[in-house]
């Protein structure tokens, strides 16, 4: 009775994944780094699949965010880097993070949030660069970067 159980849910998983081949099928996402003093000034949305471009990147970064603040370890076998930076702001209050990414069909949507201080809200006044940098599991998937706002909107 096992062995006709055990082949009877095989077969229905295995027809699951094949009928869910193009559905949306969320992956875990790991937080490297977060928060408001990048030393890259411009706005960044990207993928980073070799070690060696991780500790560009890294440098690059880690002009404004402080000497003593080590480079996050990822394994670049089994994992990826998705790097979003908003760019330089006026003032404090913003914000950016990755807060999702699934893979669709031979997509890799990547959902960034941001976020702006409201009009007239007391704020820090000094330059400002945020980023997340987070690791997923290693893809070849075109990526595709959307904004969760309006994705929510929809």
């Amino acid at each position: 009775m096992n062995l006709i159980y055990t082949v009877a849910l095989s077969l229905a998983f295995g027809c699951l994944q094949c009928a869910g081949a193009d559905s949306p099928r969320p992956l875990p996402v790991r937080s490297l780094a977060k928060g408001v003093f990048s030393g890259i000034r411009d706005a960044r949305q990207e993928v980073v699949r070799k070690a060696g471009d991780w500790e560009k990147l890294w440098s690059q970064h880690s002009v404004s965010a402080g000497a003593t603040e080590k480079i996050p370890a990822v394994d670049f076998d089994k994992e990826m880097v998705i790097a979003a930076t908003l760019g330089t702001q006026r003032t404090g209050g913003y914000s950016i993070e990755v807060v999702g990414v699934e893979a669709r069909g031979k997509t890799l949507r990547i959902s960034i949030k941001k976020s702006a201080p409201p009009p007239g809200a007391i704020t820090i006044q000094a330059l400002t660069a945020p980023f997340h940098f987070v690791a997923v599991p290693k893809s070849d998937l075109k990526p595709q970067f959307v904004d969760a706002a309006a994705e929510k909107r929809k």
